[in-house]
């Protein structure tokens, strides 16, 4: 075969993966990109050029800032909630057992199921009148009244972020199982010799040779969490008085609500912009980590 057979024969297997790349991230991000500088009403077939004014606006918006204020809380909460419970619960099935295979099946169930069955499920037991977390906070006298958690300004963003950190772990822990399961056995079993506890194996050994790879999965969860759409949509709507309303939802009701695409594409933009800060932040700290190791 002559070079440039072969030097075709290349192209042809990268043009699926190019047209892909062109077709669903390159020309999306270029067209928020063009439409953040624009007032662009889909309804109303408005379309000027305005430069930042876009961004300036939502910069002095209440609604934007309290959007952005409830995302942080969100993600940041979550992303700790859910860290925390995968550590543990992946310490746990490392160890030797007894019907650990069980164990992992219950405790990866709520990642398998959809989205919106769990919203059901949730908003069904959380229910005022007829749900079965509100009926026994009530009976055992946690709670004077059958309490609306998710119908309470106090309450509502609290149990959305409950929820998700209940939906969220499970792919952390088997990321993290992972991690732990690639841990040379010599050194947990030089450590046990040596006489060191459980506990100072865990903290002293396991979780620094894992840091990295913590690291990483955090890094990519938070991507995921900040973006995150569907479960607050499908159990607040971002309500009750725009108490759960996060940057995704305030995109989806300016895009799809008010049609005003050039406001929802530069909210967008100001999502990718913190979002990058948070990758330059851990590709700076994995730097960090990699100077030291030499």
């Amino acid at each position: 075969m002559s070079i440039r057979k072969r030097q075709l024969t290349g192209f042809l297997f990268f043009l699926p993966a190019l047209i892909f790349f062109s077709s669903f991230v390159a020309y999306p991000f270029v067209r928020t990109v063009y439409l953040s500088f624009r007032d662009f009403n889909w309804f109303t077939k408005k379309d000027a050029f305005i430069g930042l004014q876009n961004y300036r606006d939502l910069l002095s918006s209440p609604q934007f800032l309290n959007a952005l204020g409830n995302s942080i809380i969100y993600s940041v909460v979550s992303l700790a909630g859910q860290a925390v419970l995968a550590i543990i619960f992946a310490l746990l099935l490392n160890t030797k057992l007894h019907g650990s295979g069980l164990f992992r099946s219950l405790f990866i169930l709520p990642w398998v199921l959809p989205t919106v069955v769990t919203a059901l499920a949730w908003q069904m037991m959380l229910h005022e009148r007829w749900g079965a977390i509100t009926y026994y906070l009530y009976t055992l006298g946690i709670t004077a009244q059958r309490f609306p958690f998710l119908a309470t300004v106090s309450t509502a963003l609290p149990t959305v972020i409950l929820v998700n950190i209940w939906r969220g772990y499970p792919l952390m822990m088997i990321s993290f199982l992972s991690a732990l399961q690639a841990i040379p056995q010599e050194l947990t079993e030089a450590a046990i010799i040596d006489g060191a506890s459980t506990f100072k194996r865990t903290i002293y050994i396991t979780l620094p040779i894992i840091r990295n790879a913590i690291a990483t999965i955090i890094l990519f969860r938070a991507i995921w969490v900040f973006n995150f759409f569907d479960l607050t949509w499908q159990l607040t709507r971002g309500g009750p008085a725009s108490s759960t309303e996060l940057l995704p939802i305030l995109i989806y009701k300016s895009a799809f609500g008010s049609y005003r695409f050039g406001e929802a594409s530069a909210i967008a933009m100001l999502m990718f912009m913190v979002l990058l800060i948070l990758v330059m932040v851990y590709f700076r700290m994995n730097r960090s980590n990699e100077e030291e190791l030499r």
